[in-house]
């Protein structure tokens, strides 16, 4: 198990106000632990993160009556090694990461975030990975990365390694996942942010992130980006509008690329659906601390300012997808990560 550091947010709960909390809530609270710890990954601003969840962890202490922190880790790894260790209670971390976390660390996911404001719980929840270049490199296919240099993420990132690599391996017909380094020059950049700053920066020439973060480094780090800045003078009035948020075709891809000027970053390739992070705890803690954690959760959907501070919401999507539990959703990654010779029980 790597090292890793954490840092702690804890905050204090009024006391007045849980004891009347939880003697209007008429449940058995055996065994509810007295501290809910929450782990994130921060990616590469810690301060942002722990903000970003922050109004979710005031809603938790007042709902539940207990007193809820934060922690973060340095990487998906080290969150998921937290909860196997129990120094943390419950893990927003990414799909292949709980994926992880549920074969080493007992995580059982409760519901699934839908990162949007727009609340509509009958949708299942999913973005994509996308692998995009900077116009001008020559790279318009995967075929076009032999003998190029390639940025994956984070090796337990599922849109930044697990999904694009798979896609990788399907497009060149490899039984090996050490064929793609042998394919191109492989490194993995550390975050999101990062693997679209070296191909912009020319550190890399093609590199691998989801949708709406590429997205996101229009206005946070300046970079020009196909696709997103020509949908108008100011571009689109959220990331939600960017076209590769949704389903795109061969043929509108290509579209978007040939259209590019050089020297702006462009996709040159999206994967299918990938559902969304879940919110999991750990399967041990009572039943009825699990039952409260999930209907606060899913109760997140019912207030408006709530979803607008958050930027997100939760839902069960398993009657929209049709699959046996939330869990089963993901077992297409755990094809991927056998299709990857991915030891889960390593991690």
């Amino acid at each position: 198990m790597k090292k890793f550091a954490f840092i702690v947010l804890a905050m204090l709960v009024t006391v007045a106000f849980s004891f009347s909390l939880v003697a209007a809530q008429d449940v058995d609270r055996t065994g509810w632990p007295e501290t809910f710890i929450i782990g994130v990954y921060p990616g590469d601003n810690i301060e942002e993160a722990l903000a970003a969840v922050e109004p979710l962890r005031v809603y938790l202490e007042e709902t539940l009556g207990v007193r809820t922190v934060l922690i973060t880790g340095t990487s998906y790894n080290a969150v998921i090694e937290a909860m196997a260790a129990n120094r943390a209670d419950a893990i927003e971390v990414g799909p292949f990461s709980y994926v992880l976390a549920a074969d080493v660390a007992n995580a059982e996911a409760l519901a699934v975030a839908n990162y949007s404001v727009n609340v509509d719980t009958q949708v299942l929840p999913g973005y994509y990975s996308l692998l995009f270049t900077k116009k001008g490199s020559g790279i318009q296919t995967i075929a076009d990365l032999e003998g190029r240099s390639f940025s994956f993420t984070d090796p337990a990132s599922t849109s930044g390694y697990l999904v694009p690599a798979n896609d990788i391996m399907i497009s060149q017909g490899f039984e090996d996942p050490a064929q793609i380094e042998d394919f191109a020059s492989v490194n993995f950049a550390g975050n999101h942010p990062t693997s679209v700053l070296s191909v912009w920066n020319d550190t890399v020439e093609a590199g691998a992130t989801f949708a709406a973060n590429l997205a996101v480094q229009v206005e946070e780090a300046g970079i020009e980006l196909c696709g997103y800045t020509d949908l108008g003078i100011d571009g689109p009035a959220t990331v939600e509008e960017w076209p590769y948020n949704g389903p795109m075709t061969r043929e509108e891809i290509d579209a978007i690329y040939e259209a590019c000027p050089e020297g702006s970053l462009v996709v040159f390739h999206q994967s299918p659906l990938i559902p969304e992070t879940p919110f999991a705890i750990n399967a041990d803690l009572p039943e009825s601390f699990k039952d409260a954690v999930r209907a606060a959760i899913l109760g997140v959907a019912e207030n408006q300012d709530l979803v607008n501070e958050l930027e997100r919401y939760y839902v069960d999507p398993t009657e929209a997808s049709g699959a046996e539990s939330i869990d089963a959703l993901y077992d297409s990654l755990r094809d991927i990560a056998a299709n990857l010779n991915i030891d889960l029980s390593a991690r």
